[in-house]
Order: C-alpha cells, then structure tokens, then sequence
C-alpha cells in the first residue's frame, strides 16, 4: 500500500509542478502580449483550466501530507484513547462527505461534457473533472491515514 501511495503521491506532484509551470508561462506571455496589445484570449481560460486543476490536485496532497488546518485544542484535551476514537470519527466524516463530492462531481462532470469552452472548445467538463478525481485521491489517502495512523505527523494549531 505504501509503494501505491508514493507511486499516487509522486504522480500528483509531477501533475502539480507541471500545472504551476505551464501556469506561469501563460500567465508570462499573456501580460507580454497586452504589453503589445495583442488579445490572446485562449491563454487566460487555459489558465482558469489549470488553476481549477492545480487546486483541487494540491487539496489532495494537502490530505496526504496532513496540511490542511486543524485545530486541535478540544481534542487534545480528551484522553488518548478517546483522541483516536475522534480522529477516526473524523476521518470517516471526512470520507464520507468526499464520497458525496466525487458522487456528484462525476455527475456535473459528466452532463457537462456535452458544451464546449468559449475559446479552447474543450468540453466543460474536463474543467469538473477535478473535483471527483481530487475526492478519489483524498478518499484514499484518508483511507491510509484510518489504517495506517501516525500521531506525530497529526498537525497542531495552538490557539
């Protein structure tokens, strides 16, 4: 399981730095281009594109590596057994309304194939797309953390 979530792990990181790097290059010649007034419309809805994409495959690995905020100061005032009985109940919270957001993240994502982007003439829903597959990725690696939990990377807020 570890090798499959390092293989997922480097994937959306590649994917990521990729979508940041293509992002800033647009983005570079998009300001360039307004310099000499010229209107390269498709550039800013791929960046649109790619910033969807980036911040739903960052939440995802945000999951992984535990960096999503969480303040724990009403946890850790529980004993340690019931600590991990609130993680747990958490956690499957968590899946529970990811499951919901991939549900119907594949449902907008699917009836949103049939109309086509203003100047890329992509379908929309390959925008949606994101959304369930980012769940997908967050599912699982909330699955690894229920199965394999480890207390010391749990983030602390100190409020």
């Amino acid at each position: 399981m570890e090798k499959l979530t390092n293989t997922i792990v480097k994937i959306l990181t590649y994917l990521c730095i990729i979508a940041i790097s293509v992002l800033a290059a647009i983005v570079f010649v998009q300001v360039f281009s307004r310099f000499f007034k010229i209107s390269l419309p498709a550039t800013e809805e791929l960046a649109r594109l790619l910033i969807v994409w980036l911040t739903f495959l960052g939440a995802s690995l945000a999951i992984h590596e535990k960096m999503h905020l969480g303040v724990r100061y009403f946890v850790s005032l529980a004993s340690e057994k019931y600590q991990k009985i609130i993680d747990t109940f958490i956690y499957i919270l968590t899946v529970a309304l990811l499951a919901v957001l991939a549900f119907y993240g594949f449902k907008l994502s699917l009836s949103a194939m049939s109309t086509a982007s203003a100047t890329l003439k992509v379908p929309m829903g390959i925008f949606y797309l994101a959304i369930p597959l980012s769940a997908l990725f967050s599912i699982y690696f909330v699955v690894v953390h229920i199965l394999n939990p480890k207390p010391e990377e749990q983030g602390e807020v100190n409020l």
